[in-house]
């Protein structure tokens, strides 16, 4: 992980976000964790697009781990390692984090998962997933609009429309923050074929044809993206 370095790809039809984000200064990025293109994906929205701020699906409590991380020390006493299993926040996109603090890319980083900070853990009563999905939606409205700002999330938390499975009705963080701001931009990473590494499991993604063999943008609807990624690599773990 030491020598792990990001690096910035080719990504066709990328100059399609640039006015999406300029109208915006906020644009949402789904993703599905555990995979290691993530952070390289990242990376170069960061750099191409003039990102200034990241607001990351994650607790202010890992940011000395992250701090840690920038001084090459890497030290994990910081940090829940539970994190990792979960894969929410990988090892590979929490260096990329701090190389790009490092390098003055980012002016700004804001963790906005802050929902189990403040969890009764006596509750009779568990909370409600939706809770998590309101307080994410809730934070990223408290970001201020003076910095162009990327918002990455796991894909569960950006769904666009309501999904319901009998009688759970599941309101994403996304579909309840354009309640309020319905012009904010999404971008839905899809990818072809590859691994990844998620709540302690490896999982196979299926060969989706569909997807194009190169890194490109396909814009969907005005405010809607998909960035077609070739292959996904699973995580490191150390």
């Amino acid at each position: 992980m030491r020598n792990f370095l990001p690096k910035q790809l080719d990504i066709k039809r990328l100059e399609l976000l640039q006015p999406a984000l300029q109208k915006s200064n906020l644009i949402v990025y789904g993703e599905i964790h555990g995979i290691k293109e993530n952070s390289d994906v990242v990376y170069t929205l960061v750099n191409k697009l003039g990102v200034k701020r990241l607001a990351i699906e994650a607790s202010p409590t890992v940011l000395n781990f992250i701090n840690s991380v920038k001084t090459g020390s890497y030290d994990f006493s910081l940090i829940d390692e539970d994190l990792f299993d979960l894969s929410i926040l990988s090892l590979e996109m929490i260096k990329t984090i701090a190389i790009l603090l490092q390098q003055n890319q980012l002016k700004e980083l804001v963790f906005i998962d802050t929902f189990f900070d403040n969890l009764d853990e006596d509750a009779i009563i568990p909370p409600s997933p939706q809770e998590r999905e309101e307080q994410l939606a809730k934070n990223i409205l408290g970001i201020d609009g003076s910095l162009p700002t990327l918002c990455i999330m796991g894909q569960w938390h950006t769904q666009p429309k309501v999904v319901t499975d009998g009688e759970t009705r599941h309101e994403s963080a996304l579909y309840r923050l354009r309640k309020t701001k319905p012009n904010v931009p999404f971008i839905h990473n899809i990818y072809r074929q590859g691994q990844l590494f998620n709540d302690g499991k490896i999982i196979e993604l299926p060969d989706n044809p569909a997807v194009s063999s190169c890194y490109e943008i396909v814009q969907k609807t005005y405010i809607d993206f998909d960035l077609h990624v070739p292959r996904a690599t699973r995580i490191s773990l150390c």
